[in-house]
């Protein structure tokens, strides 16, 4: 630490002997030099090594948060106090939750995972959360996809197997294949419309295919709540207000599991069934997409590879 001088001022000329002399004042930085001696000694405890603090300096030392090493080690260290039977119940645990809960297609939030499977192992979840991603996709060849709920993380399941129309190894009952059907109509027009659809355009849509917005569908029941509440809850929509808009009106885009479960490609694809073309290269723009979109993929797993 920097030895602190008091510096006494000369005055010119001789002081009077009748003048008591003068006490000198405390030290403006005393309070700064004891905080300086207990981080020292705080350091010293810790084993680190004690740097020198300027106590004349009227700056703030910003505080120094725990190091994101100490924190996963303590992480770490949970995992590895638990017993090879312990880590293999839990993960087993987290994969029969994530099945039963993604029967709703919502996002399933991290709490709630740690709240209702790992409890007094939540410190351990990174490691018990990978152990349960790869049986998931080993047996059941389904991917984990991490995204996030608001302000918390969250996760949803999708299909990691290329399975052929025809014969996929997971099947939904008749409703939800009607849901996923209207899905899949909605994303493409999106697709097609620039990547963002118009409130008007989607009502002008449905109206195209016999839904009513006006009374509940025969398939579909209520489609306003389906579209703007259940599709955008299951992550296959986001949707916004306008900007401006007066009236308020809406746009919508793909969601996070829409871009995790299907891609540009897949949806030109539907498009050309819908119009019966097999060569997609009409439609230039989307095309250009589609291949831009692709180039970025690449782009991202060739960066992944690496790390």
């Amino acid at each position: 630490m920097p030895k602190v001088q008091q510096k006494t001022s000369e005055r010119g000329g001789d002081r009077s002997s009748d003048s008591e002399s003068e006490t000198p004042a405390a030290p403006k930085n005393a309070s700064k030099r004891k905080m300086a001696a207990a981080k020292a000694v705080q350091a010293k405890k810790a084993g680190k090594d004690v740097e020198q603090v300027d106590v004349d300096s009227d700056e703030e030392e910003p505080s120094t948060p725990a190091t994101s090493s100490t924190q996963g080690s303590t992480l770490e260290k949970q995992f590895m106090q638990m017993s090879v039977q312990d880590r293999e119940t839990i993960a087993n645990n987290i994969v029969r939750y994530l099945l039963t809960a993604d029967c709703k297609k919502q996002p399933m939030k991290q709490l709630e995972i740690k709240k209702n499977v790992l409890k007094d192992y939540s410190r351990a979840f990174n490691s018990l959360m990978k152990i349960a991603t790869e049986k998931l996709r080993s047996v059941f060849g389904i991917e984990v996809v991490e995204t996030e709920w608001g302000k918390q993380k969250a996760y949803y399941l999708i299909n990691a197997l290329d399975n052929k129309y025809d014969a996929p190894h997971q099947s939904w009952p008749p409703d939800d294949h009607a849901q996923m059907g209207l899905v899949m109509v909605i994303l493409s027009v999106i697709f097609m419309k620039g990547n963002v659809l118009k409130e008007e355009d989607l009502f002008d849509l449905l109206n195209r295919l016999g839904i009513s917005l006006d009374r509940p569908d025969d398939t579909f029941g209520d489609v306003k709540p389906l579209i703007f509440t259940d599709f955008v809850r299951k992550g296959y929509l986001e949707v916004e207000r306008e900007q401006g808009s007066d009236p308020p009106t809406h746009l919508f885009r793909w969601g996070s599991r829409a871009r995790a479960e299907t891609s540009k490609r897949h949806a030109m694809d539907f498009i050309c069934q819908v119009f019966g073309e097999d060569l997609p290269q009409r439609w230039t723009a989307q095309m250009h997409d589609i291949e831009q979109s692709q180039a970025a993929e690449k782009s991202a797993a060739g960066t992944t590879d690496k790390t």
